[in-house]
């Protein structure tokens, strides 16, 4: 007769296991430090200034991957050692703190406690329900349509996360037994809300603001005005399938719980039927949701900028008598998530001022592209540099502002039409994204605390390959039919 084995209990105490969590952060901290003094030998073309800027990026960057340290306390020590160590002056350092867009991501963040703690997006939810199937796929789909709808209408994607977002959430809630934050199902919906709210914005020209950014560099530099039918006839396509791909690969990556995907509305639309009438709370919540959507959408008459809309919003939220939020609910904001946006805008403002950006482009450049090779060849290699560039670069905006030059002389100077290729810089910055320090909307996503950095990675990751593989091959078919290379 067999004997049962018992399953060996791991003997491995929480002490222990703190332990070799220090020691991985250890390691990871001298492998920072040595990357940036290899990085430091290796730059010699840049300035002094410019190898002390790239090296301590690079070790940044390694202790945000790693969380070596929390991450507001990495960002706050490489503004400071960019002025101790002589890279940039206090201005240029802290350049980011200073700037709208930081702002911008904590009004999000208080916008999207608002809505989380009114209710209201639980209640959008269930009234969407009814104009959809009755399972969590078909409704993940209203999610995803409304995005695709929202990136003709609001030039941000910060805003249409916003509006995504409490609905995508009050969908999973309605599923999920038990607490959404830190299930798969939750995960998953806020992947889509990023996927179906940021990315479809690639696609037009209006959609995002590195894509105006980037015309604007190209009509100064060229004198080529790029209209918004040519922009969305050569994206469109390619970008509309790298979402939608990656929408199908956020499903394996977030596998809902069990019995999710098999489950049937029926249970919501009871709970939605016997629903209490609203609260005045959840009345001034979807007021003010309101009010910022329509002055979001009408942004081009009345020209009030978005962060200013955005922090009006937060202030309404969080307004005694008439708020939504208390005093003691905006204290558990993602603070550090604000520091880390502004450590990435005074990355880029510390790069391109250094020569950093520029030098990246000519060397990465110079190497792989020459004089025989065909257009689309060069419009290949231009957006896989454009990717690796984009990385020290950091924020999508800061990639397109630096690279876009460099690679506009350099193709100037080889006497080779420069459109194609500059337009690939761009598309390069907005879809490139390993990191969430890469890309300003998904900091507001990872702040509202349903993905952890792991998560976030994975997701971007993933986003990234499949949008590396879906522009090179577009490359030398779409892009090549469609006259942009």
């Amino acid at each position: 007769m067999a004997v049962e084995q018992k399953p060996e209990l791991s003997t491995q105490t929480p002490q222990d296991a703190k332990m070799s969590i220090e020691n991985k952060k250890f390691i990871a901290l001298i492998g920072a430090i040595l990357l940036g003094l290899v990085i430091w030998f290796i730059s010699g073309g840049l300035s002094p200034q410019g190898r002390v800027a790239l090296s301590l990026t690079l070790l940044a960057i390694v202790l945000w991957i790693f969380e070596v340290f929390p991450i507001e306390i990495t960002a706050i020590l490489l503004s400071t050692f960019y002025v101790v160590l002589g890279a940039a002056n206090t201005v240029d350092a802290f350049s980011g703190y200073g700037n709208e867009t930081v702002w911008f991501i904590f009004s999000a963040l208080v916008f999207g406690m608002a809505i989380d703690q009114s209710g209201v997006g639980k209640r959008i939810a269930y009234t969407l329900m009814r104009f959809s199937g009755s399972s969590f796929k078909s409704m993940m789909i209203i999610v995803i349509v409304v995005g695709l709808l929202l990136s003709f209408l609001t030039p941000a994607g910060v805003e249409r996360l916003l509006i995504i977002y409490p609905i995508a959430v009050g969908i999973a809630a309605v599923f999920v037994k038990g607490e959404v934050k830190g299930s798969n199902t939750g995960k998953l919906a806020i992947a889509i809300t990023y996927l179906a709210g940021n990315t479809f914005g690639f696609a037009v020209l209006t959609g995002i603001a590195v894509n105006i950014l980037g015309i604007g560099i190209i009509k100064q530099i060229l004198g080529v005005e790029i209209f918004w039918s040519q922009w969305i006839t050569w994206f469109g396509v390619p970008l509309a399938l790298t979402t939608i791909i990656s929408i199908f690969l956020a499903f394996k990556l977030f596998p809902p719980e069990e019995g999710v995907m098999t489950a049937h509305k029926s249970e919501a639309k009871e709970e939605f039927v016997h629903q209490a009438p609203m609260t005045s709370v959840e009345i001034r919540a979807l007021i003010f949701l309101l009010v910022t959507l329509a002055l979001w959408v009408t942004d081009r008459w009345h020209h009030i900028p978005s962060w200013a809309v955005a922090i009006f919003s937060a202030i309404l939220f969080c307004a005694p008598k008439f708020g939504v939020i208390s005093a003691e609910q905006l204290k558990k904001i993602q603070f550090p998530i604000v520091l880390f946006s502004g450590a990435a805008i005074s990355i880029g403002t510390v790069l391109s001022k250094t020569g950093v950006a520029n030098w990246m482009g000519k060397v990465l450049l110079g190497t792989f592209i020459k004089p025989d090779m065909s257009n689309q060849m060069m419009g290949a290699i231009t957006y896989l540099v454009g990717a690796v560039v984009h990385v020290p670069l950091v924020e999508s905006k800061t990639a397109a502002a630096a690279f876009t030059p460099a690679v506009t002389a350099f193709f100037q100077t080889m006497g080779v039409q420069s459109v194609g290729p500059a337009v690939m810089s761009i598309i390069s910055a907005d879809t490139v994204a390993l990191f969430p320090y890469m890309m300003m909307p998904f900091l507001a996503i990872l702040g509202l605390g349903y993905l952890t950095m792991k998560d976030s990675v994975k997701l971007l990751s993933t986003y990234t390959a499949v949008a590396i593989v879906v522009n090179v091959i577009s490359c030398f078919t779409w892009y090549h039919w469609t006259g942009l290379l």
